[in-house]
C-alpha cells in the first residue's frame, strides 16, 4: 500500500512538473528553455491591406515555432490613439515583449515608456523613437532606396522626362523617407516634374485615394506618371486611371507587393509599371526573433534595416508571376530575410521567413 502511495505521489509530482514546463527549443538559452511560458503582442496603426495582412501573418508563425504566445491587438486602421490604448493593453495582459508596427512617436513614447519601465521588450517597425535607441531596437524597411528603385524605373521608362502626380502624407516614417528619394529625384532630372500631390489614409484607403486622384486627373490632363509609394495608394491610382478610361495614358510606380498588386499589374492594359518591394511576412518574422533574441539578452543593432527588390511588370508577367507565392520561387533572393537571427532559433522550412 505504501509504495502504491509512493508511486503515485510520484506520478502526480510528475504532472505538476510537467504542467509547468513550457515547450522547449533546443539549445535555446533561458527563457526559451521550457522555463516559461511567454507572451507578445503585435499592436499595428495599420491593419488595412495585403501588405499588413501578410506582415501579421509572419509575425504570428514565428511566434508560435519559438512556442510563444501571439496576441494581435489591432486597432481601428490609422487610429493614433486606438494603437496607444492597445500598448497599455498589452501591459495589463503581462506580455513579455511587444512589437510595435507603426504610429507617431508623440503618441506612443508614453505608453511604449510604461512596457519598458515593466521590463517589457520593444522592436519598433517603422516609427523612431530618437530618445528610446539605446532600449528600444527600431526595425524598417530601407524606405528610401525602395522609394529610388521605384522612381529610377520611373525616370528610365519615361527617359528623365514625366508630368509626375504624387500621393503623400507626410508624418508617416516610411512615407516620409520615400519622399526624401522623390525629392532627390526631382533635383537630379528637372524633367521630372510634380504637377500635384494628395493623398488619405482614411478607411477605405484605395477608394478614398481613387477619388482624389480621379479630381487631380480631371484638373490636371497633362499628368502621366503617378508615384504612389505604398500599394494601398496605387491600387486606387488604377482605380482612377480605369474608371477615367486614361489607363493607357499613365504610368504607376509604387512601393509593396501582394497577390492582389500581382494580379492587377499583370493584367492586360495595366497601368502599374513597377513596385519595390520587401517580403512583409519576412519582415514580421524578424520583429519576433529580434524580440527573442532581446529576452535572452543576446546582441542585437540598434537599427535593423531590410533591404528591398523592384518588380517591374516586364519581370512578373515573363516569369509568369500569378500569386505573392510565385516570388518564391521565381526569385529566391526574396524568400528569406538573414537578420537578427541565432542558430537556436527554428525557421519556417518553406525559407519564407
Amino acid at each position: 500500500m505504501k509504495k502504491m502511495l509512493s508511486a503515485a505521489c510520484s506520478l502526480l509530482f510528475l504532472l505538476i512538473t510537467t504542467t509547468t514546463l513550457w515547450a522547449q527549443i533546443a539549445g535555446a538559452p533561458p527563457p526559451f528553455d521550457g522555463s516559461k511560458k511567454l507572451k507578445v503582442a503585435l499592436v499595428q496603426l495599420l491593419v488595412e491591406g495585403e501588405f499588413m495582412q501578410t506582415f501579421r501573418s509572419g509575425a504570428k508563425r514565428q511566434a508560435e515555432m519559438l512556442g510563444m504566445e501571439f496576441l494581435a491587438l489591432n486597432t481601428k486602421n490609422a487610429d493614433n490613439k486606438a494603437q496607444a490604448d492597445a500598448v497599455d493593453r498589452a501591459i495589463s495582459l503581462g506580455v513579455d515583449a511587444i512589437l510595435l508596427s507603426h504610429g507617431r512617436p508623440e503618441t506612443m513614447r508614453e505608453p511604449i515608456q510604461r512596457a519598458l519601465a515593466k521590463g517589457i521588450k520593444v522592436v519598433a517597425f517603422d516609427i523612431y523613437f530618437e530618445d528610446l535607441t539605446n532600449i528600444v531596437t527600431h526595425m524598417a524597411q530601407d524606405d528610401v532606396l525602395l522609394g529610388q528603385m521605384a522612381l529610377d524605373a520611373l525616370v528610365a521608362d519615361f527617359n528623365g522626362q514625366a508630368n509626375v502626380g504624387y500621393i503623400y502624407i507626410p508624418g508617416v516614417l516610411p512615407l516620409d523617407k520615400r519622399d526624401t528619394s522623390f525629392t532627390k529625384v526631382k533635383q537630379e532630372y528637372p524633367g521630372i516634374k510634380e504637377i500635384a500631390r494628395h493623398g488619405s489614409l482614411e478607411s477605405p484607403i484605395s477608394t478614398k485615394n481613387a477619388d482624389q486622384v480621379k479630381a487631380t486627373m480631371q484638373a490636371n490632363r497633362n499628368i502621366n506618371a503617378y508615384f504612389a509609394p505604398y500599394d494601398e495608394f496605387a491600387k486606387g491610382v488604377v482605380i482612377a486611371l480605369r474608371e477615367l478610361n486614361m489607363s493607357d495614358k499613365v504610368k504607376v510606380y509604387s512601393a509593396d507587393i501582394s497577390t492582389v498588386d500581382i494580379r492587377q499589374m499583370t493584367q492586360d492594359g495595366s497601368p502599374w509599371a513597377a513596385t519595390a518591394a520587401t517580403n512583409p511576412a519576412a519582415i514580421g518574422a524578424t520583429g519576433i526573433r529580434a524580440l527573442a533574441m532581446k529576452l535572452t539578452g543576446e546582441w542585437l543593432p540598434q537599427e535593423i534595416t531590410i533591404p528591398p527588390m523592384l518588380f517591374t511588370q516586364k519581370m512578373l508577367r515573363d516569369n509568369n508571376v500569378q500569386r505573392f507565392n510565385d516570388l518564391f520561387e521565381k526569385f529566391p533572393e526574396f524568400n528569406t530575410v538573414d537578420r537578427a537571427s541565432a542558430t537556436w532559433i527554428p525557421r519556417d522550412s518553406s525559407g519564407k521567413f
